[in-house]
């Protein structure tokens, strides 16, 4: 890739994360605008979510993982459905606030049904222990810094006991630092903990691996 296409793609990355200042609905706009070139983009900043977390999640699943029923939040474009199905996971629903990424993900066919919502506006439209597992691969750090616990709650109800959340984000979100909001999200995890409702079982590091930045892959076990 040349150099000057290179920079451009690592302009728009970080344009797609957002600040502080930057509001949940118009981090959703900017990933619609780039949903057509949103793949390429990803590809030139060699963002590695995608991949941590189907590994993270087949390691969770050493058998029968045609059968292992995912939903995958802040599905986007569909790229961490296609390196779980690379894995042998065949049944995924997304779900995804931005219809124009959804459309590119349809173009992959690699999910079974489509929910055009973001998680943590209200409750979805999901029965209860629907899911052996969600994951969330490289949801923009400033939406899931601000997610209720609610969220989060609701991800518990839809997920089977014994079930998993694995999500994959900065490591200044989920494991140390970060700001303010990044501390309140890490302690609303840990009281739903402290209720019983999930256990924390592995937090793995992953340093420089995206734009410089250290990730981090974070696991839940669903108890109720």
């Amino acid at each position: 890739m040349a150099q000057k296409d290179s920079e451009e793609a690592v302009s728009t990355a970080y344009y797609l994360m957002g600040d502080e200042e930057t509001s949940r609905d118009e981090i959703i706009d900017r990933f619609s605008q780039n949903s057509q070139r949103y793949d390429k983009i990803m590809e030139a900043v060699n963002h590695m979510s995608p991949t941590l977390t189907a590994q993270t999640t087949a390691e969770l699943f050493p058998s029968n993982r045609k059968d292992v029923y995912i939903l995958d939040v802040a599905a986007g474009t569909g790229l961490c459905a296609e390196k779980l199905y690379s894995h042998g996971f065949q049944k995924m629903d997304a779900l995804e606030p931005s219809n124009r990424m959804l459309d590119e993900a349809m173009k992959k066919g690699l999910y079974g049904r489509y929910f055009i919502e973001a998680l943590g506006e209200s409750a979805l439209n999901i029965a209860n222990d629907t899911y052996d597992a969600v994951t969330i691969s490289a949801m923009s750090s400033m939406v899931l810094i601000k997610l209720p616990k609610e969220a989060f709650e609701e991800l518990i109800r839809i997920v089977k006991p014994g079930g998993f959340v694995i999500n994959t984000a900065f490591s200044n979100v989920l494991s140390d630092g970060g700001d303010a909001n990044a501390v309140l999200l890490r302690e609303n995890m840990k009281t739903l903990e402290d209720q019983g409702k999930w256990k924390h079982v592995e937090l793995k590091h992953f340093p420089h691996v995206v734009l410089g930045n250290n990730m981090s892959v974070s696991v839940h076990k669903v108890l109720t």
